[in-house]
């Protein structure tokens, strides 16, 4: 018989942590909700995969700790809890008191020592006990009857700890956490380390001596560049060690009886998570809790279907294509292929990458497959897929370019395009409204359960045109161009990369020539101390940490080592981010595949990563040099076809302010025509200063940049009041712009979100904020949507009308940046690029001309313009 397991909440360690991880959230009236929403989504998350027999939240009572009379310094560097968490600590006992969950707190010691001693207290009392904290000190805690759980991005992921977990990341057995800390220090707790022992150091003086006693005992074996670090700190090591070794000798008692809860709490709970406007946990927690009620039994954490597990022979093939032929197909990369079935049965096909099998289920009976057949039947027909993350899919395999009928990712990007997850298990948990599915087999059938749920989803918010014609067919296209990858000049890296570091050498040397002295350029504390006390430079700005230095401190100090360290920054960026690190992103086909992402950026924008394409610099020459890496491959150049002021055209469409769209429909220069305007002036009479002044102001419109904002970008001579006159005299000049503006932020106030002309949709949660300055960004944010949400979908909507016209032709598109596409153009194609340059510009017909600008050439950076019909 298995032990019974209790769950032991670290209270304030996980509020803590929800309310730095979840978006700002309040209720309608203004209280601020959001650590109390990540702390119950997280609770009854964890509720529903570990099931747990008792379950306690220990909190920090109001008082100094016996630490704080030892060392008096203790967690002295804390910052001031923000007000809105302040309110939401406090009402976090009346939200556990509801649940009807124990709550246990001790003057004189912390939370950390409670959750120690019950742990130990469990143990004596037949528990298995499973710690959620935030905290890593708790890891000294885990042993064969105490796991930890701590977040590991947000409050949806979390890292599970055994002893071989902790081993794997320490390099060392749990009991020496304490040893550790006393070395490395804690700065959350303000415990004191010993200078010059990092990580590293610590865990490899542990694996040799074990405990610092031993270290300390024996510190003349030890090498002596640790030994020299490790002899001044002695005296402290110890106290150090006593500060961050938890105490499982509280003086509590606490009976471990079975968690029950009775009607009285249950109708509480519910009452007040209603009042916080949490829908829906309260519609989830009455089953979630019904195996708790005192006098009933439930079915708290179970799986929406029983599964029962029995094997069919691997070479039973047409057997299992005769039951995908009346199903539906479902493939989630976490897990593999499912296979969902249409009926009222369920059905997956789950491939598990690691052994090559895969599981074919129907009903509740599980039977095992050829990975590979999975793959094959999902290419067979794609259209008839409901999946997760399906694009990994199309690589593995000769390519077919049919989009999948249903991915629920992007389906839920689609939906709300803000989340900072698109997990398969937390996508199942929202829209089912159930417990986190713990199992490959659980999201398998949630995978088929939540396929209708959402698709009713998306077509009541209007979002099957955005879903269905651009999202989902955009998919194999975007495998398809990562599979191709594009070709890479490691050897004129490499050359860079030389070149580089001798230019860096130079500016340094510069550097310290003008500072009268050699420092760590990159270090912004001996830098700030260098600039504004050494050589006493004024326009320095004190932080809490230290001088200001970043680039908008640098760019308004006259001096020429400002300048120079500005470089020196360029110089070290562009060796390290792009020279040293591209070549190591190479492939053996020699070319560098990153990968699209459909789910990152919330305007609907594609991004890259591994590497982040998007940020290949481009507005200095030498960063430009960076393009000259990428080449065309043999037979073949590279071509570019970049939208001309696309989102400037599509504002012009929006507000239909005859100015803008004369200009356009003229081919003149718009910024030109702004200055004219902006300055009374003939457009023959505008200079290069009033035409940049022009540029930078439309596009701070568009951005809804602050005056602060416009300011710094406006460079010397412009303050903040300037920047100020300058917006109001350009909505003088073009009302119809302000009005437009003022309309996309009225109308996301009243509805929360935005729509884009093809109707894709992006919330504002935080419009009604009452933080003034949340409120307001939410508000620029909104302003700008319409106009970078359509952009997005003219990019995309040409990219699926493009690779139509491409067909089987060699030719083949690369890359997408920003509003341009980059393709591979194999010798004597040059006849396809018209009618592609012909398939963008009318990809989204607007009111004024879009316009494509074409170039070719055998490299990224040098290319030719060329003209085409």
């Amino acid at each position: 018989m298995p032990p019974k397991r209790l769950l032991l909440i670290d209270g304030y360690s996980l509020l803590f942590r929800s309310f730095y991880a979840t978006r700002y959230m309040s209720t309608s009236d203004g209280r601020p909700t959001n650590a109390l929403y990540g702390f119950t989504s997280m609770v009854f998350s964890l509720i529903g995969q570990f099931q747990p027999d008792c379950i306690v939240v220990a909190l920090d009572a109001h008082a100094k700790t016996f630490r704080h009379e030892e060392f008096e310094a203790y967690k002295g560097t804390r910052k001031e809890t923000p007000p809105e968490l302040v309110e939401q600590l406090l009402g976090s006992r009346e939200l556990i008191e509801a649940l009807g969950i124990p709550m246990i707190e001790m003057p004189g010691f912390e939370a950390d020592d409670v959750v120690g001693t019950l742990s130990k207290q469990a143990e004596e009392n037949g528990y298995h006990t499973v710690i959620i904290t935030g905290d890593l000190d708790a890891l000294q805690l885990v042993d064969h009857c105490v796991t930890v759980v701590t977040p590991k991005q947000g409050v949806s992921e979390v890292s599970t700890y055994d002893p071989d977990a902790v081993k794997a990341r320490y390099g060392f057995d749990p009991e020496y956490i304490p040893d550790y800390k006393a070395l490395v220090g804690d700065t959350s707790d303000n415990i004191p380390g010993v200078p010059g022992i990092g990580d590293k150091s610590a865990s490899k003086l542990i694996q040799e001596y074990g405990t610092v006693e031993n270290i300390m005992a024996k510190i003349g074996e030890v090498e002596e560049k640790f030994r020299k670090k490790l002899e001044p700190a002695l005296e402290q090591i110890p106290k150090s060690k006593w500060l961050a070794t938890i105490v499982r000798q509280v003086p509590l008692e606490f009976n471990f009886n079975p968690f029950r809860i009775d009607e009285t709490h249950l109708e509480r709970a519910e009452k007040l998570l209603v009042q916080l406007e949490f829908k829906s946990h309260a519609k989830r927690f009455p089953v979630l809790f019904a195996r708790y009620q005192e006098g009933g039994a439930g079915g708290i954490g179970n799986a929406p279907t029983e599964i029962v597990a029995e094997a069919i022979e691997p070479d039973l093939k047409g057997e299992i294509r005769s039951v995908a032929e009346w199903q539906k197909i479902s493939f989630g990369r976490k897990y593999g292929i499912f296979f969902a079935a249409s009926t009222a049965q369920s059905s997956m096909f789950d491939t598990d990458e690691t052994s090559g099998r895969a599981y074919l289920a129907i009903g509740k009976e599980v039977w095992q497959a050829p990975a590979a057949l999975g793959k094959e039947i999902f290419l067979d027909n794609p259209a008839s897929a409901i999946g997760h993350d399906v694009k990994s899919l199309y690589k593995k395999a000769e390519l077919n370019l049919t989009a999948p009928g249903m991915d629920t990712m992007i389906a839920a990007y689609v939906l709300q395009s803000g989340r900072s997850n698109y997990t398969v298990g937390d996508i199942i948990q929202g829209y089912l409204d159930t417990a986190h599915p713990g199992t490959a087999e659980q999201i398998a059938v949630g995978l088929s359960m939540v396929y209708p749920v959402m698709t009713d989803r998306v077509k009541a918010e209007d979002q099957t045109r955005i879903l269905n014609d651009i999202e989902l067919p955009l998919i194999p296209i975007l495998a398809e161009m990562e599979g191709h990858g594009i070709r890479l000049s490691t050897e004129f890296l490499v050359d860079m990369s030389h070149s580089l570091e001798e230019q860096i050498g130079l500016s340094k040397a510069k550097i310290f020539e003008l500072a009268g002295q050699e420092f760590l350029i990159a270090s912004p504390k001996q830098l700030g101390e260098v600039l504004f006390e050494k050589m006493e430079i004024p326009g320095g700005k004190k932080t809490k940490t230290g001088w200001a230095t970043g680039a908008e401190i640098l760019q308004e100090i006259e001096h020429p080592i400002a300048a120079e360290v500005q470089h020196f920054r360029e110089l070290s960026k562009l060796k390290s981010t792009y020279s040293d690190s591209l070549p190591r992103m190479v492939a053996e086909d020699g070319r560098i595949h990153t990968s699209f992402n459909q789910t990152v950026a919330a305007t609907g924008r594609l991004s890259s990563n591994e590497p982040n394409l998007q940020n290949i610099p481009i507005r200095t020459e030498l960063g430009r040099q960076i393009r000259k890496a990428f080449i065309a491959g043999e037979g073949y150049s590279l071509a570019s076809l970049d939208y001309s002021q696309i989102e400037l055209r599509l504002l012009a469409h929006l507000c239909e302010d005859e100015n803008l769209v004369k200009a356009f429909n003229d081919r003149v220069d718009v910024h030109t025509v702004t200055a004219a305007l902006m300055f009374n002036l003939e457009q023959s009479e505008v200079s290069k200063e009033q035409r940049r002044l022009a540029k930078m102001l439309n596009y701070a419109v568009l951005y809804g940049v602050t005056d602060f904002g416009l300011a710094q970008q406006l460079g010397a001579g412009f303050d903040t009041k300037a920047a100020k006159a300058l917006i109001e005299q350009y909505f003088e000049r073009f009302p119809t712009v302000k009005k437009f503006t003022e309309s996309v932020v009225e109308t996301a106030r009243s509805k929360s979100f935005t729509t884009t002309l093809m109707g894709r949709r992006r919330y504002f949660p935080d419009i009604h904020n009452s933080n003034r300055a949340v409120r307001q960004y939410a508000e620029r944010q909104a302003m700008n949507a319409p106009i970078q949400g359509a952009a997005s979908d003219l990019v995309k909507m040409a990219m699926i009308d493009v690779r139509k016209k491409l067909g089987s032709a060699q030719t083949r598109m690369l890359l997408q940046v920003h509003d341009e596409l980059v393709f591979e153009l194999k010798d004597g194609e040059d006849s396809l690029l018209s009618p592609v340059k012909h398939l963008m510009e009318e990809a989204m017909p607007i009111s004024v001309p879009i316009e494509v600008d074409a170039k070719v050439g055998e490299n990224w950076s040098e290319m030719k313009p060329i003209s085409l019909a």
